[in-house]
Formats: structure tokens, C-alpha cells, sequence
């Protein structure tokens, strides 16, 4: 009876061992498996640089006053004096080597009563853009005083202080873009580093995706003023790098 209850305890013990290895060969070739399988992900990965712009625009408009938006008819002689007003503020805008060529219209504006149409006044269409960089500031300051004082000899016409906003140019807005692209793959390889020692593996960068266009933001972007004045703005890039560890 004895010796039948040590056989029974030395098979029970063989079969623990038997199972336990089996489960130990198991995890290990589980952990073994997944080691040797590759990793693949994507990182979004974005920068960004603050700068100054290297220019300015602005739009000048000039608008009928009071007396001409009301009035439903023009007589020869004051449309001969606002014509030549106006064709006066064009060549002052030619003549200032900042501005885009432009034209004007003097169209009558309708309002309807009981269905029929009917001319309530006149309305001026002046509108020109202007362009210029920090070296040509004084030639748009001396555009709008020379305007000024051509449209406030005239009553039907009148213009407001232009609003002016910052810009960039093609070559300055580049060569940011060149710093961001530098700087995003050199984030992308320094993460390609990191990812090996975090991860314990040979992690590699495969692409850089720059897919997505620059983004440039103002802190201020208008202001209604004479002169101009300047801020910094924020040009961003992104770009989706992809990487594989092993």
C-alpha cells in the first residue's frame, strides 16, 4: 500500500514537470516570435518659427459721400468734376511704383418700390491694391497724404484710411519653409533614436510625408492706420514620418 502511494506521488511530480516546461516553452517561444515581428508606425510631427514679414498691402477705395449715394441723377458738369477726381487718384496710384493698375465705374444703385425698380443714387467703385516693403514705406505714406488732400476738395467722393496688413514675400516665405524642413527631419531621426533605446530595438526612419502645405498666422494682422506697423507672424509646417523597428 505504501509502495503503490510513492508511485502514485513520483507520477503526479513527473507530471507537474512535464507540464510546467511545456508552458515555459511556450512563453518562450511566444516572446521570441513577437521580438523577431517588425514594428511599423506613423508620427505626425510639426514645427514652427516666428518672423517678421518683409512687406505690406493695402487696399485703397474710394466711395461715393452722402450726397452722391442719395442723389438719383448726375449732371454733366459734377460728373465731369468727379471723373476728373478720380482719374487723378489713378495716376497719383501709378505714378507711386507701389500699386497695381486699376480702374473705377460710377453705376446707379436701385431700390424697388411696389415691385418697380427705381435709381436711389450713385455708387463709386474704386478699388486698388498696393504692395510695398519696408524701404518704400515713405512712398505710401505720401500717396495717401496726396489723396487725402484730392478728395476732400471733393463732395460726392471720399475715401477711408486704408487698412493695412503685413505680407510676405515668395522668397522670404521659402526660405522658412527650407528652416522648417530641416528641422522636422531632424526631429524625425533624433525620434528614430529615441524609438530604439525605449522600444529595445533597430528602429529605423522609412519616409518623411511633407504632404501637407505651410501655415502662416499673425498675432495682429490688420490695423487702420497711416503708417505701418509690424508683428510677428507664425509659419508652421507639418510633415507624417514613418518609421520601422525590428
Amino acid at each position: 500500500m505504501l509502495n503503490l502511494l510513492f508511485k502514485s506521488l513520483f507520477a503526479l511530480a513527473v507530471l507537474v514537470v512535464f507540464i510546467a516546461g511545456v508552458v515555459f516553452d511556450a512563453k518562450f517561444l511566444s516572446q521570441d516570435q513577437f521580438s523577431d515581428k517588425e514594428l511599423k508606425f506613423n508620427r505626425l510631427i510639426q514645427e514652427s518659427m516666428d518672423f517678421i514679414p518683409d512687406g505690406f498691402s493695402a487696399s485703397i477705395n474710394i466711395e461715393s459721400a452722402n450726397s452722391l449715394r442719395t442723389k438719383t441723377q448726375i449732371a454733366p458738369d459734377e460728373l465731369e468734376i468727379i471723373t476728373a477726381t478720380l482719374d487723378k487718384a489713378l495716376n497719383l496710384t501709378k505714378d507711386s511704383q507701389i500699386c497695381k493698375a486699376a480702374t473705377y465705374s460710377i453705376e446707379p444703385s436701385y431700390s424697388y418700390n411696389d415691385g418697380a425698380r427705381i435709381i436711389s443714387g450713385q455708387l463709386v467703385n474704386f478699388n486698388v491694391k498696393c504692395e510695398f516693403d519696408k524701404q518704400n514705406i515713405q512712398k505710401y505714406e505720401e500717396l495717401i497724404t496726396a489723396l487725402n488732400s484730392l478728395i476732400k476738395n471733393n463732395e460726392f467722393i471720399t475715401m477711408n484710411l486704408p487698412a493695412i496688413s503685413q505680407s510676405s514675400s515668395n522668397l522670404l516665405k521659402t526660405q522658412n519653409s527650407e528652416i522648417l524642413h530641416s528641422k522636422i527631419l531632424n526631429t524625425a531621426i533624433s525620434k528614430a533614436e529615441s524609438y530604439s533605446k525605449e522600444l529595445n530595438k533597430n528602429c529605423l526612419l522609412n519616409s518623411v510625408d511633407f504632404s501637407t502645405p505651410s501655415r502662416i498666422e499673425a498675432y495682429a494682422n490688420l490695423k487702420s492706420a497711416a503708417t505701418p506697423t509690424e508683428s510677428k507672424h507664425t509659419q508652421t509646417l507639418s510633415a507624417l514620418a514613418t518609421y520601422s523597428c525590428k
